[in-house]
């Protein structure tokens, strides 16, 4: 079996984005810029999570289906899994996944997110939900566009009860994203305020349930040109996760600060 392989690869805030573009002209999109010319909303949807294949996963799986004729049309800009990020459409054109129509406000003004999960609350679902909810984020913090447009596809059309597995406690869900977004606005404020010269501080890197991915996050601080990490949080256990002592020690080293 043939999976889809990235044309390239992102990592944005510590989220690796695999980018497989449905290309202009395609049979499967054509070219449909977006109304205004700029993203106004971002809209979360829930897909169910399916039996994937040995070697691959549920993201992979519907982006392959995407680009293989297989929605019936439908087309987003993001799936999200507990592993695995795909972006098939550009941020500045228009998809096909909020029964709308063509003209539509929640086709075209918003970016869609489909966050792929089964409601079983497992592990697996919680930590798909939670990059969701850190994508949604990223994209808000791009668009320059604050927490209250970050809007469910029933928004958009009543009869759909989706994100079925948010929708319960969406409330929790815009709190998670509103403090990943005042993450980034913390880090964006403070690297502002050296007006790009000299030393810059991030205010808080963030918390890790792997050394793996806190090793990654220094070596962005590094190239990014980041001189001090003020603040990291994270626990550790024998399971490998990252204590605050340890991941502090990671960072600060790294940086070429004593701890």
């Amino acid at each position: 079996m043939a999976f889809l392989k990235p044309d390239a690869t992102r990592t944005e805030h510590g989220l690796v984005i695999k980018e497989k573009i449905i290309k202009d002209g395609s049979t499967l999109k054509p070219n449909r810029p977006l109304k205004n010319g700029k993203v106004e909303w971002i809209t979360i949807h829930n897909t169910d999570d399916i039996r994937e294949a040995a070697g691959t996963n549920d993201a992979e799986q519907y982006a392959r289906a995407t680009h293989n004729g297989n929605m019936n049309g439908v087309s987003v800009h993001y799936y999200i899994d507990e592993t695995d990020c795909w972006q098939l459409l550009r941020e500045d054109e228009m998809g096909y996944h909020a029964a709308d129509g063509k003209t539509g406000p929640g086709n075209s003004t918003s970016l869609a997110i489909e966050i792929i999960m089964d409601g079983s609350g497992k592990y697996y679902d919680k930590e798909a939900e939670d990059r969701g909810a850190l994508l949604a984020a990223i994209l808000l913090h791009r668009h320059g566009l604050t927490v209250d447009k970050m809007v469910t596809h029933k928004h958009w059309y009543g009869k759909k009860n989706c994100p079925v597995y948010i929708l319960p406690h969406w409330s929790v869900f815009v709190a998670k994203v509103s403090n990943y977004l005042k993450m980034m606005e913390q880090t964006t404020n403070a690297t502002a305020e050296t007006g790009g010269k000299g030393a810059k501080y991030i205010v808080q890197a963030g918390a890790f349930n792997k050394k793996e991915y806190a090793e990654a996050l220094v070596q962005k601080l590094k190239s990014a040109g980041f001189d001090a990490v003020v603040r990291i949080n994270g626990d550790v256990d024998a399971d490998g996760k990252v204590t605050a002592a340890d991941a502090r020690s990671v960072l600060r080293k790294s940086v070429g600060l004593e701890e």
